[in-house]
């Protein structure tokens, strides 16, 4: 071997190495893009009311009206979809007619809802794990709150993905 020939060896196979680097870093960015511009489908959707008999059972049933029955009436949403990852990040806007006279989470810095100046909007934006493809998020509801129509949309990846109207009735 002579004398400096194991320098530009040295070089190279640093090079090589460097190469293969950026090589898979841009294949892990592209990766990464494929999986963001994924197009999550929503396959089903539910709007669901749920009344409670005050003894712990609940009958649940798909409607767009929920009875101002506090403490034992509570509704929701569920959407089904495919092409998803097994946590999805959404967000969901519910609107009132009017603010209610207290919002869950409203005084704690912690809670993933923010709400509205007015008070008659909270934005919850949360993560969740699918089950069996399904994600959703439910409301009660409280002494306080108004009656009429309100409205959910829920956002996934900055597209609405679904919008539910219903009304709160005196039973």
């Amino acid at each position: 071997m002579k004398a400096g020939t194991a320098v530009p060896d040295r070089l190279a196979a640093r090079r090589g190495a460097g190469l293969f680097l950026v090589a898979l870093v841009l294949i892990l960015v592209a990766s990464d893009l494929r999986a963001q511009t994924r197009t999550v489908t929503v396959e089903a959707a539910e709007f669901l009311v749920s009344v409670g008999d005050g003894q712990g059972s609940a009958h649940t049933i798909a409607a767009d009206v929920v009875p101002f029955l506090p403490n034992r009436a509570c509704f929701g949403w569920r959407l089904k979809l495919t092409d998803a990852p097994a946590v999805i990040r959404y967000r969901e806007v519910l609107q009132l007619p009017k603010a209610p006279a207290f919002w869950s989470g409203e005084n704690d810095e912690y809670s993933t809802h923010r709400f509205s100046a007015d008070r008659t909007t909270a934005i919850t934006e949360a993560f969740a794990p699918l089950d069996d493809g399904w994600i959703g998020n439910d409301w009660c509801i409280a002494e306080g709150d108004p009656l009429g129509p309100h409205s959910i949309e829920v956002f996934i990846e900055e597209r609405l993905a679904r919008r539910f109207e219903f009304e709160v009735r005196e039973p």
